[in-house]
């Protein structure tokens, strides 16, 4: 079993009338079953991560204050992503799919994933495409509608997983 460690980087990025923006979270829990073979990635059996959905940010308070909004952060606090299933497409790529949990709908999402070890630690980026409209989010609107934001989001990863250690007392 492996653990999420160091400070994972999960972006969303999108467009809007006005310009591109992107928001970025450093703050997630998550777990792994990974079969590995020697430096090499065979299969992920099972895997999670959780996001605090208000970890995400944009460096405008006004930005965050409207994506947590369109988000409904009071009521889901918080993003998860469980993996349903890994494919390894050549021993540096793969895709994973999973159930992608944004505002409370589930809907499942293929990330086109890039792997390697070092140390015994799991090293994974990918990206995904999603729609607002997918998890039944109205695309944010600013300055009385004027600034309008594009349906079309792209999820960018990029984490570490370090083998959990276990200790025994005698």
């Amino acid at each position: 079993m492996y653990k999420l460690a160091g400070k994972p980087e999960l972006k969303v990025t999108g467009t809007s009338t006005l310009h591109d923006w992107e928001m970025t979270s450093v703050q997630a829990q998550g777990k792994a079953e990974f079969i590995v073979d020697g430096t090499t990635l065979k299969n992920v059996k099972s895997g999670t991560v959780t996001m605090k959905t208000e970890s995400i940010k944009s460096g405008t308070a006004k930005m965050d204050d409207l994506a947590y909004e369109s988000l409904k952060t009071k009521k889901y606090t918080d993003i998860v992503f469980t993996l349903t299933s890994f494919r390894n497409l050549d021993s540096k790529r793969a895709q994973a799919v999973g159930n992608l949990t944004i505002a409370g709908t589930t809907k499942p999402v293929t990330f086109n994933v890039e792997t390697s070890s070092k140390a015994g630690n799991m090293h994974m980026t990918g990206e995904a495409n999603i729609k607002f409209t997918d998890f039944n989010i109205k695309p944010p609107t600013a300055l009385l509608g004027t600034v309008k934001t594009g349906n079309d989001l792209k999820l960018i990863f990029k984490v570490n997983f370090q083998p959990l250690t276990t200790y025994s007392k005698n």
